[in-house]
């Protein structure tokens, strides 16, 4: 058996040179703007509009948040990205209203299939509802999709979909209870 994992990207050449140009506009113009300013706000979610993401005027984007790719980002209204969260957003990322990415969350897309010698790459969207809360530290991988209200524990890896109105937490994520908003 030969093993070769090169890490490649399929990724169209355009979309390689768009995303280097995004990450020079991430690290700039968005990351140094006040974080709780309305009007800066609204910059950030200008400057992910104008790169092709679906973000609601009303979302807040943390200026030390790092998106990746972020024409494949879609935040409905009131949705947030807290501080140093890392968006990978290769394949598709849908986050509903209202929802909360807390702090040093990470929502990955991309990962490599392990079965091939060549390891090649893996993208698979994430599709988080609303209401939801997915705390400090947490990781979506590729695949998942968490149904609305539900609430990811801090440190939390979730690696299979969570139904509606759940509180899972651990690594890898697992069910704790039902959450009942009173």
């Amino acid at each position: 058996m030969i093993f070769n994992p090169i890490q490649t990207n399929a990724m169209p050449l355009k979309d390689k040179l768009k995303n280097m140009v995004w990450r020079i506009v991430n690290k700039t113009l968005f990351r140094f703007t006040p974080p709780y300013l309305s009007l800066f706000r609204k910059w950030r979610v200008l400057l992910v509009r104008l790169f092709g993401g679906q973000v609601d005027w009303n979302a807040s984007l943390h200026p030390t948040a790092v998106i990746d790719y972020p024409w494949n980002l879609m935040m409905r209204e009131k949705a947030s990205l807290g501080e140093k969260c890392w968006v990978y957003a290769m394949a598709p990322i849908s986050i509903g209203e209202l929802t909360c990415i807390g702090k040093d969350v990470y929502l990955l897309t991309g990962s490599h299939d392990i079965e091939k010698s060549t390891f090649d790459l893996v993208t698979k969207p994430i599709k988080i509802g609303k209401g939801c809360w997915i705390a400090t530290a947490a990781t979506v991988l590729p695949g998942i999709a968490i149904g609305d209200y539900c609430v990811v524990a801090a440190n939390s890896v979730v690696i299979k979909n969570v139904e509606a109105c759940s509180v899972v937490g651990g690594n890898p994520a697992k069910f704790i209870k039902k959450r009942i908003i009173k």
